[in-house]
């Protein structure tokens, strides 16, 4: 158990709840309990049966959708399964407390010098999932306005393009000099083609280099 105690103590820094898992005897030891989960199951979560109290975890608090990620996890046969391969174990999940969806994270871990020890331990992720989430919305925005700065900036060339093309077609029918009309396409052909070799660049691979191409397409607008 001491280098069991030293895993545990590591994990309470991080981690809202933290348990130890005998799987010759299928005993659970409460170390850190989130106050959530003290709330809803009071003292049964501190010791007792592990199958028991994971299996009123999942059925009361995980989301539907979730609860088959718990299924490697959920006895102690499938524990044993687990651990005679690897030493760790981890997966998101969603769970809902008043109504409201948040997330969190397990990792079980093997105790190194032991074959029935493990460490289990639940992390709430709802602050990185905020990050994620504004993360991935300053990357929408930035996607947005590439695309919009792109309309702006291409569809008037484009537009003389096709323009240009219909009034060459009438000249040539009319056997007019049509070389005025062809020199204003390829000019927008060009300008066409800047634009794309701007925004397809190699190194448009961040959010500064994309930035940066916004800005100069603004500025051929």
């Amino acid at each position: 158990m001491e280098l069991g105690n030293k895993i545990i103590d590591a994990l309470c820094y991080s981690y809202q709840g933290v348990y130890y898992v005998n799987l010759t005897s299928g005993e659970i030891r409460s170390y850190r309990m989130a106050r959530y989960v003290r709330e809803k199951f009071g003292e049964q979560f501190h010791q007792g049966s592990y199958e028991t109290n994971i299996y009123a975890y999942v059925r009361k608090l995980v989301m539907y959708e979730d609860q088959r990620l718990f299924e490697p996890i959920l006895t102690i046969a499938s524990l044993r399964s687990i651990f005679s391969r690897q030493m760790s174990y981890s997966f998101s999940y969603r769970f809902t407390l008043d109504e409201e969806i948040h997330y969190g994270q397990v990792e079980a871990l093997k105790v190194l010098d032991s074959s029935d020890e493990i460490v289990l331990a639940f992390k709430n992720m709802d602050k990185q999932h905020q990050l994620e989430k504004n993360l991935y919305e300053k990357e929408r925005q930035i996607v947005k306005a590439m695309s919009r700065q792109l309309n702006e900036v291409a569809r008037g060339p484009l537009m003389n393009v096709i323009e240009q093309s219909k009034a060459a077609k009438e000249a040539a029918k009319a056997g007019q000099d049509v070389s005025g009309y062809i020199e204003a396409i390829q000019n927008d052909g060009e300008t066409l083609l800047r634009i794309f070799n701007l925004i397809f660049a190699e190194e448009n691979t961040d959010r500064e280099k994309i930035e940066e191409t916004i800005m100069k397409l603004d500025s051929l607008s």
